[in-house]
């Protein structure tokens, strides 16, 4: 039996595992840089107002759908490191342990996608739409919300996600994590498919051997 039979599909899977294991890397990273850059930000603010002036900023909508995505991304990163793996040494030592866990593969990867794909949805529409919310009081007292904007305005301060660029990366980049990973999914899905159309074929073909092994027995001992 040739090792291409034995592993359907194996360079097309060691491609797109590979492609999707590179995203999920920038994925990962796109997150941690944003949630990095924006304490940054918010702790240089914190360092320049009055002291007497206390200034909060509300992002928590964007930043706890990221913080799904960036979960998502590094399972991903694991999962595909794994697969990846096990199928360099399923080429190296037909062990076939990449192959029979084909459907463990194909569905795992599928649930991260169909998560990622809610998620990432919701931190588009999040940067693309929305703004920091941001609020201020002195000595105590809650500055009105059109007081902050006028202040907002005369310093030149944008508060709209999509002003920050690494809140930008984080609404574009994970999805060519998304489109790599289902890639991925879809050719494990079709070597397993494959696997199972070939371990059917060759059972009937050894069925068959035995019923004619079986009639020719019978001939033989026949009178």
């Amino acid at each position: 039996m040739s090792i291409n039979s034995v592993i359907p599909l194996r360079f097309s899977r060691l491609v797109t595992l590979f492609l999707a294991w590179e995203w999920a890397v920038v994925s990962l990273a796109v997150e941690i840089n944003a949630f990095v850059k924006s304490k940054k930000a918010k702790d240089a603010i914190m360092k320049i107002i009055p002291a007497q002036t206390t200034i909060s900023f509300d992002s928590s909508d964007v930043f706890q759908s990221s913080a799904v995505v960036t979960t998502v991304s590094a399972l991903i990163l694991v999962l595909c490191t794994v697969y990846f793996i096990i199928l360099l040494v399923d080429i190296k030592s037909r062990s076939g342990v990449s192959t029979r866990t084909l459907t463990l593969q194909y569905l795992s990867l599928a649930i991260c996608v169909i998560v990622l794909f809610a998620t990432q949805v919701a931190v588009s529409i999040f940067v693309s739409t929305r703004s920091v919310k941001v609020s201020a009081s002195v000595d105590g007292l809650a500055l009105p919300d059109s007081v902050v904007q006028t202040v907002e305005r005369e310093l030149g301060v944008s508060t709209e996600y999509s002003s920050f660029e690494y809140l930008v990366l984080i609404a574009v980049l994970p999805w060519f994590t998304f489109l790599f990973t289902l890639i991925a999914v879809i050719v494990t899905f079709i070597a397993s498919r494959r696997e199972t159309s070939s371990g059917t074929t060759g059972s009937s073909s050894r069925r068959k051997g035995e019923t004619t092994a079986d009639k020719m027995e019978m001939t033989s001992v026949s009178p």
